[in-house]
């Protein structure tokens, strides 16, 4: 396998890894907002939710922009992204 095939794998796993969380997140939101007894309580689980995708959406984000970057870096390049990505 190719540094870059590597690399891509890497970056498309985190992408479905924060996918899935995106939808765990948004199914525990509709879980408590069913549970809320007041419309304060249901303003509070969105603007929680909203935080929280809106964080996850930035990184996923970003992973796709690495992958973009990928398919057009130099082997050097694609060694420092295989280092930062080992690293986080």
């Amino acid at each position: 396998m190719s540094l870059l095939d590597s690399i891509s794998k890497t970056i498309e796993t985190r992408i479905d890894e924060l996918s899935k969380r995106v939808e765990a997140e948004q199914a525990e939101a509709e879980r408590k907002m069913a549970e809320a007894e007041s419309e304060e309580a249901k303003a509070e689980v969105q603007t929680a939710i909203k935080e929280k995708v809106e964080d996850l959406q930035s990184k996923i984000d970003h992973a796709k922009k690495q992958l973009a970057d990928a398919k057009d870096a130099s082997e050097e390049q694609l060694e420092e992204l295989r280092q930062s990505l080992t690293a986080s």
